[in-house]
């Protein structure tokens, strides 16, 4: 096990990058349930994305709270997996109908302000169903310029497919960070994360806000920072708009800002 996590750390450092820094989006899923594990998230020392469940207790607090802290919000939003289980509050649901589904996604969006895009929190099922992806890129371009991250929760998802005949902004995950919790392995799977980025020029991770993961990250996110890793906001991996000149008009078809500076964190306890 050493040796393995030796090799990737090795592989990690000595890839060569394409022009420019490595590119590293990092996702910390299921944010909103923990105020603690919300503030140490916010506190990690580079940009990152917050996916923040809807109607969980701490989400309003923290989402409110991300910009301050140099961190990205996004709406991670439930949807129905393949196997029976709970999947949270604000779900969408294979016999969810076009209506409900709007009316869904606005509730959502409202109980996480700041949000920039949406990723899919469980949705194996959802996520392979054209119709259903297709309402939800329809829906969000109702709400401006939102993106769609695909966590892959499924190999059977269409989710590139139809947010390509949308035209809505899209990245999809390459590497979850701690499916085996062990800090050992999370250690290699982040170096897989940052090979993936050496070689492609880009990647996006996504990871939980547990203990074993933030520690990991708290520790190692200062030294690849160090060695030309750059970390950004999901939104900053969004390709430049494509505009179409006319004699008469200019047609922009989507745009993302870039984001500020990195400030310091603060806590998510009110104000007394």
């Amino acid at each position: 096990m050493a040796r393995a996590l030796t090799t990737l750390l090795l592989l990690a450092t000595a890839l060569p990058a394409l022009a420019g820094e490595p590119r590293v989006a990092l996702i910390i899923d299921d944010i909103g349930t923990d105020r603690a594990a919300a503030e140490r998230t916010l506190a990690l020392p580079v940009p990152l994305t917050l996916a923040i469940l809807p109607h969980t207790p701490h989400a309003r607090a923290t989402a409110e709270a991300a910009p301050a802290a140099g961190k990205e919000v996004m709406l991670h939003q439930p949807m129905q997996a393949e196997r029976p289980g709970p999947v949270g509050r604000g779900a969408l649901w294979l016999d969810t109908t076009e209506g409900e589904l709007h009316a869904t996604l606005a509730r959502n969006l409202e109980a996480v302000p700041n949000a920039r895009g949406l990723n899919n929190h469980m949705g194996s099922l959802i996520t392979r169903h054209p119709g259903h992806m297709a309402w939800l890129m329809e829906a969000l371009a109702g709400h401006g310029d939102l993106y769609f991250v695909d966590s892959r929760t499924t190999h059977h998802t269409v989710a590139r497919q139809i947010a390509g005949e949308h035209g809505r902004p899209f990245v999809e995950r390459d590497v979850f960070l701690d499916h085996d919790a062990d800090p050992a392995a999370i250690e290699r799977q982040l170096a897989r994360l940052v090979a993936e980025a050496r070689r492609e020029g880009q990647a996006v991770g996504i990871g939980h806000p547990r203990p074993n993961t933030l520690a990991v990250l708290e520790r190692r996110l200062p030294a690849l920072a160090r060695e030309g890793i750059r970390f950004v906001r999901v939104s900053e991996l969004i390709p430049e708009p494509e505009v179409e000149e006319t004699p008469n008009e200019e047609i922009v078809q989507w745009s993302l800002p870039s984001s500020p500076s990195l400030p310091a964190a603060r806590s998510l306890k009110p104000s007394p």
